[in-house]
């Protein structure tokens, strides 16, 4: 099944959450020429429109002898808490560099103004208003092993559980370059792949407190549209419910029908569909990433960037790798897709059991991690508040009074879907994304794991988001299933195994997702 899908999604050009690629790989695995570990952040004037105010640093920690994570650190706004919690973010791929989160979606600068991908970018940063350290610190971390500026000699890393294990040693390693903030407790956050990437780290890390004298705390968890449980999300199921097409899976016996499937098809490359977006058009329909993005690796290649950055010589620069160009070119992508494990929800399960919040967050609009697999997902998580959380009602999530989507709690675990947002939701609904880390940071702060936030409120005005849609997405659901199943296989599924699900989303919050 998982590599008849990764067929059809390299024949429409998208990508499926273990990512595929295009293009030549870049050679990463170069030394390190004495980098730095720990060095102001200073960004000329040139490449900012206004400076963000706060301190920021940048370097690498050792995880091995010879390997180098690099990270760059951004200290909380003025009148965070005191003791606020460090946000450890990375990207997914796997081999997407942090730096793009921190450029486009959640840092202090970005490379677009607040209505999001739409703006052209200029050249130069402006300050986000959304910035996810209005509450607490950043900590961007290139991860796995020769992502993005990171660097050195030694093996490749083969799965999530060893980025697990080098994510402690860079914790410990970054906390001693920082004996300030050693107090501090970590919330970690990724998106995508992020949903292998987060339960793996935090697993690694509560092995590694059981015999520390030191232990790393957590937080919390926060992960956006990821892919956690490749058996329950991965699926033509988890597509065709996504769609609301039950009606056509009879028809697909038919030889005319599959006829007609072949020519939609056709059809529908016309239409050069997104899959993190599905309102959008991709540039190249047979493009390997999807999103059409402003060159922000261009811009971190930079000679300026890389010297604000503190970025190891030109070993740094021409290891840079991770959706470069708009294609995820890290060589971890094949090395998991080989090696990874395709479940990490029990990670989870056990986070949660220990009173450690997690927060689940979908963009509805996103064809890739879609919505509902990743509900099936949450909803499938053994942990003693599951029956609380599968009778828990879906709420509106409103923001500065603005319905944006639905969400639910029940003990530690909190759901929010996003309407108006796709694959990124920080860069498509920035107030609603801030709401789900701040729903995490309010539980920190008010030490109350059992409080709900049913309804989260933003201090500054909702970005716009896009209302058009330039996807057939008739056409895609029939040539995707077709192609995926076939019709031997849709014979074998029952509509009533595709309406298992349906209770928590009706039809009208269908509707209300495209209006």
């Amino acid at each position: 099944m998982a590599e008849t899908r990764r067929w059809f999604c390299a024949l429409l050009g998208v990508l499926g959450a273990g990512g595929q690629f295009a293009g030549p790989r870049p050679v990463t695995n170069l030394p390190c020429a004495s980098p730095v570990k720990r060095a102001p952040v200073k960004f000329p004037r040139d490449l900012i429109f206004e400076d963000p105010g706060v301190a920021m640093y940048s370097g690498y920690v050792n995880v091995t002898p010879d390997d180098y994570l690099f990270y760059w650190m951004v200290e909380a706004q003025e009148g965070a808490p005191k003791d606020s919690p460090i946000i450890v973010w990375s990207n997914g791929g796997p081999g997407c560099s942090a730096m793009e989160g921190a450029t486009t979606e959640i840092g202090p600068l970005l490379m677009f103004g607040v209505k999001g991908n739409s703006d052209a970018f200029s050249g130069k940063l402006s300050v986000n208003p959304f910035a996810w350290n209005r509450e607490a610190h950043l900590l961007f971390v290139d991860q796995p092993r020769y992502v993005g500026f990171s660097c050195g000699t030694g093996p490749h890393v083969e799965s999530s559980v060893e980025a697990g294990k080098d994510m402690v040693s860079f914790l410990v390693g970054w906390r001693q370059t920082f004996p300030e903030h050693a107090h501090r407790s970590f919330v970690f956050a990724s998106e995508s792949y992020g949903g292998h990437f987060v339960p793996a780290w935090t697993s690694a890390i509560l092995d590694y407190n059981s015999g520390a004298s030191e232990p790393l705390e957590i937080a919390g968890i926060h992960i956006g549209n990821g892919i956690v449980n490749r058996s329950i999300q991965d699926t033509v199921e988890s597509f065709v419910e996504f769609q609301k097409m039950e009606g056509l899976i009879p028809l697909w016996a038919h030889p005319r029908t599959m006829d007609e499937a072949r020519f939609l098809m056709h059809q529908t490359l016309k239409y050069k569909p997104n899959q993190y977006d599905y309102r959008i058009r991709s540039l190249d329909c047979c493009g390997c990433y999807g999103y059409n993005y402003a060159p922000w690796s261009e811009w971190l290649l930079l000679d300026e960037v890389t010297r604000a950055l503190n970025v190891c010589g030109d070993a740094g620069k021409k290891a840079f790798a991770g959706c470069a160009g708009g294609c995820i070119t890290s060589p971890s992508i094949d090395r998991f897709d080989r090696n990874d494990k395709f479940d990490y929800s029990g990670a989870l399960a056990r986070a949660l059991e220990l009173g450690i919040p997690v927060t689940l967050t979908y963009g509805m609009q996103d064809l890739s991690c879609d919505y509902h697999g990743g509900y099936s997902m949450a909803s499938s998580l053994e942990w003693s508040g599951a029956k609380a959380f599968a009778a828990a009602p879906l709420q509106d999530l409103l923001v500065e009074g603005s319905l944006n989507g639905k969400t639910k709690t029940a003990g530690g675990l909190t759901w929010i879907q996003v309407q108006g947002s796709g694959h990124m939701i920080p860069a498509n609904n920035p107030a609603a994304a801030y709401s789900g880390i701040s729903a995490i940071l309010r539980r920190w702060r008010n030490a109350l794991p059992q409080q709900k936030f049913s309804v989260f409120s933003a201090e500054t005005p909702l970005a716009g988001a896009s209302s058009f849609m330039l996807v057939t997405l008739t056409s895609l659901l029939v040539v995707f299933v077709v192609l995926c199943a076939g019709a031997a296989g849709a014979r074998r599924l029952s509509s009533e195994s595709w309406s298992s699900s349906t209770e928590h989303f009706s039809h009208t919050e269908t509707r209300a997702l495209i209006s």
